[in-house]
């Protein structure tokens, strides 16, 4: 039986276009305050904040949606005319400009032959007022076509593919993550770090924690990047794990936008990563970011551990088979995955730039016989990894020498006290040492400007961050031989001054550590001038400078 289309009301297409263009809008809403704004510069009532308060755990740009959704539908002159101009007379010129800029595209866009005209005007019944001549002009083809187009927005809208991007449009990119800070160091500040460049550079940035500080929200806040936390229930006593991002994130995060890129760092998160693209963004490019090679550290921790290498390492390699670029921080676990992933490509070096609270910091000598020696990163488990024995037997020696040098360690948690305590005795004897929490970045600094030196004498460490950031601060430091930081710091025959050799006999290494450890603090006026010296020649360096430019270009942003 052939269908009359003649009769066809286009009111339902019109309005279906008109939401296209909100929500293509609603993209450019990345903060809540401007939700709220939204709210007022569209005359909606008080009692519409609710759509905010209801979907607290949504992202800005989807209660942004909502909003707009809500005004169409209570109000019959909607248009983007109309919004344009309530935005503009509201003081929102930015947002007006990006309806200006929708409208622009939306009549270029437009077949050949049809009208460069907005969306037609809604009467009050929600009719089109075109006239019969134009509403047998809609055919069969028209309306199936308006009807995928709906569908593919309403597909967008469950999340169940990345948002459709247009010429010069934002990449957004979702950061997967267990916090936002930088008080266990290493996977979280190189985390802060890469979304804060994405930010700065125009991306969209959403970042995943299981659960946030006001400090962490804040430090975000100024970053530019939108953290999602998980949906909780006051009954739900179990404590957050990185589970809930790796298998439950339908039900955790179920409110995830859309996006065009995945990050995910491994092994904290790269897998989480993999499941969320393959599971709800097919469209969405992965990248993983590596920071660990099993095959150097595990041999340091527990039995378990080593047997576990193989495990580990195949789960690993897994997750990287799937991405579509691969980021290594530090020259050693760049040379180690392109071995192990065949050259894939691309696989860039990111370096690093020191945090500016450490390369701003001005520290000066003080003449004092108290010296300090500064370690820093927890004892228990690691111990050995850390090279916390040898530290352990050095102090030994150096308390000898040199009576008055407190040794303090940064990064011992209460309840890891006493068997910390214990590991270190077993090395040095009832040797006393200053247990410090994990510190956030302000507390590393302080720690730093009253430190004599500055110890990272690891027996393997794939980069060594807090090393990079002791050398940029200008204290007196020593790096182990062994680490990524070390082959970094030996491209520059300036730079290679804090390295010290980490033998595999551990007397003959303890004994090394101390005979340096002893000549830096006997020498402390030209230790830190030395150290001063250092820190101005790599900040001037700009090392990082063309690290990052690669990894903002595999975002489609410019350095």
């Amino acid at each position: 039986m052939s269908v009359d289309h003649s009769h066809v009301d286009v009111s339902d297409n019109a309005d279906k276009e008109l939401r296209k263009l909100l929500y293509r809008f609603s993209g450019n809403v990345t903060e809540v305050r401007h939700v709220e704004d939204l709210v007022g510069a569209l005359g909606l009532k008080a009692d519409e904040m609710t759509i905010i308060q209801d979907s607290k755990n949504q992202n800005p740009s989807s209660q942004a949606y909502k909003v707009l959704s809500r005004w169409m539908e209570t109000d019959k002159e909607a248009s983007m005319d109309k919004l344009q101009q309530e935005l503009s007379d509201f003081g929102m010129d930015t947002l007006a400009e990006e309806v200006g800029r929708i409208k622009a595209q939306q009549g270029n866009n437009r077949p050949a032959g049809t009208s460069a005209g907005l969306p037609a005007k809604r009467s009050a019944a929600g009719q089109s007022s075109l006239d019969g001549h134009q509403k047998e002009q809609l055919t069969q083809q028209q309306l199936l076509e308006e009807n995928r187009t709906l569908r593919a927005l309403l597909e967008e809208l469950q999340g169940k593919t990345p948002r459709s991007r247009g010429p010069g449009a934002k990449p957004v990119v979702l950061l997967l993550n267990d916090e936002y800070g930088t008080a266990k160091g290493g996977v979280s500040t190189i985390h802060g770090q890469i979304a804060a460049l994405l930010a700065s550079k125009g991306a969209v940035v959403y970042s995943t924690v299981l659960r946030a500080t006001e400090d962490d929200k804040q430090d975000a806040a100024t970053d530019g990047v939108q953290l999602i936390s998980p949906t909780t229930s006051e009954r739900d006593k179990r404590e957050p794990c990185l589970d809930w991002l790796t298998f439950d994130h339908r039900t955790r995060y179920p409110d995830l936008p859309p996006v065009d890129f995945i990050v995910g760092h491994v092994p904290i998160t790269s897998h989480a990563a993999r499941q969320i693209k393959e599971q709800r963004f097919p469209d969405a490019k992965l990248v993983q970011v590596t920071h660990v090679m099993p095959e150097d550290t595990s041999h340091y921790k527990s039995d378990e551990k080593v047997k576990s290498i193989g495990d580990e390492q195949r789960n690993i390699l897994e997750d990287l088979e799937h991405a579509d670029v691969i980021i290594s921080v530090g020259p050693y676990l760049h040379d180690y995955y392109k071995l192990e992933t065949g050259g894939f490509e691309p696989h860039h070096e990111f370096l690093p730039k020191p945090s500016d609270i450490f390369s701003k910091a001005t520290f000066k000598y003080v003449d004092a016989s108290t010296k300090v020696v500064l370690s820093i990163g927890r004892v228990k488990g690691v111990e050995r990894l850390k090279g916390y024995d040898l530290v352990a037997k050095s102090m030994g020696e150096v308390i000898v020498a040199l009576p008055n040098t407190k040794w303090r360690a940064r990064g011992i948690a209460k309840e890891d006290f006493q068997e910390s305590r214990d590991i270190i005795q077993a090395n040095a004897g009832d040797i006393h040492f200053t247990p410090l929490e994990y510190g956030t970045q302000k507390e590393l600094v302080k720690d730093m400007e009253r430190a004599s030196v500055v110890l990272m004498p690891s027996r393997a460490e794939p980069f060594g961050l807090v090393g990079l950031e002791a050398i940029a601060a200008g204290v007196p430091v020593l790096v182990s031989h062994k680490s990524g930081l070390a082959m970094f710091l030996k491209t520059d025959p300036d730079f290679d001054r804090p390295i010290v050799e980490i033998g595999d006999d551990d007397d003959e290494a303890a004994k090394t550590l101390s005979k340096r450890i002893i000549d830096i603090l006997k020498d402390g006026p030209r230790e830190f001038q030395a150290a001063k010296r250092l820190k101005e020649r790599l900040l001037a360096s700009e090392y990082w400078a063309a690290s990052h430019t690669k990894f903002l270009e595999s975002f489609g942003l410019k350095g």
